[in-house]
């Protein structure tokens, strides 16, 4: 009887400690993300990251044991990089208001979909198929508090349960929304009005609860 078919490691093999380890994954990840933002996936293998990264193959699997352990490093480091750029907004624009705040987060989306585009629908496709819930959940959960701390102010007398709710069901409307529209070729200029608005609306329809304070601010 054949075998169940296993899923390919998705980790790196080690974490390099010294200088001249880091430096090697950096160049591994350049070449890949070279390699993805031009080709795509299907031009993605370890032998062309090795190339492009002017290393051995036997060095790059030192690290990484295949070409998804690439791919879900460049997603963490991704996503990570998305966290950092979530918290700095959420820090500079906690007195704005509602919509203000809401319009950079939907332009950081944005960016973060339509500046890599061939880049980013490659790591969002892959994301999904190799279901990094648990790898991202880290991350993303720091994105949901950022949101839910710009959006804290204009809540009343929301429990804290509540707040991450709605900072939850925004994180997934934007994200939703921008990734499908830059895997169709919706232009960004005719995507962003229609994010913004649909994310004020749900916002809007917590108002008409009375679940936010009618002037929607602090």
């Amino acid at each position: 009887m054949r075998g169940r078919r296993t899923s390919p490691p998705i980790h790196p093999r080690k974490a390099p400690r010294q200088e001249r380890s880091r430096e090697l994954v950096e160049w591994i990840l350049a070449a890949a993300t070279r390699i993805l933002a031009a080709d795509g996936l299907s031009g993605l293998t370890t032998n062309r990251v090795a190339e492009v990264a002017g290393i051995s193959v036997g060095s790059l699997y030192q690290y990484f044991p295949n070409k998804e352990a690439i791919v879900v490093a460049l997603i963490e480091r991704t996503q990570r990089g998305v966290a950092e750029a979530v918290e700095a907004v959420a820090t500079q624009m906690r007195a704005a208001p509602l919509p203000e705040a809401i319009a950079v987060f939907v332009d950081l989306a944005l960016h973060a979909q339509y500046d890599r585009s061939t880049l980013a629908v490659a790591l969002d496709h892959e994301e999904q198929r190799l279901a990094l819930h648990t790898e991202l959940a880290a991350v993303h959960q720091r994105i949901r508090q950022a949101v839910a701390d710009t959006i804290r102010p204009s809540l009343g007398g929301l429990s804290p349960e509540a707040v991450d709710e709605a900072a939850d069901d925004l994180f997934l409307l934007v994200r939703s929304m921008v990734d499908r529209a830059g895997a169709t070729g919706i232009p960004r200029e005719r995507i962003r009005p229609r994010v913004h608005r649909a994310a004020l609306g749900y916002l809007e329809a917590c108002r008409a609860e009375g679940r936010l304070r009618p002037d929607g601010s602090g």
